[in-house]
């Protein structure tokens, strides 16, 4: 149970292999993950220092970096299924 891996790096991306992100699905997440955080400290605060209007802000940001993460998902899901399907 506490015996370390004699190899780490490659246990570790065996379990997890390389997978084909295209670039622009790289570049929303670039953008959508920065934004979530900035979000949720935005809501954080608005929440602890009553101010409605920084709160509102921060949620709707929240949601809109979910939704162009989802976005980049949905992208990259279909670009892999359009290469699964030139493959075979």
């Amino acid at each position: 149970m506490g015996k370390r891996h004699p190899n780490l790096p490659a246990w570790q991306w065996r379990s997890n292999p390389q997978s084909n992100h295209s670039a622009s699905h790289q570049a929303l997440s670039l953008i959508a993950v920065p934004m979530m955080v900035l979000a949720f400290l935005l809501l954080a605060s608005g929440v602890f220092s009553n101010n409605a209007p920084s709160a509102v802000i921060g949620l709707v940001a929240l949601f809109a970096g979910m939704v162009i993460q989802r976005q980049s998902r949905q992208q990259d899901a279909k670009a892999q299924a359009a290469q699964r399907s030139k493959t075979f």
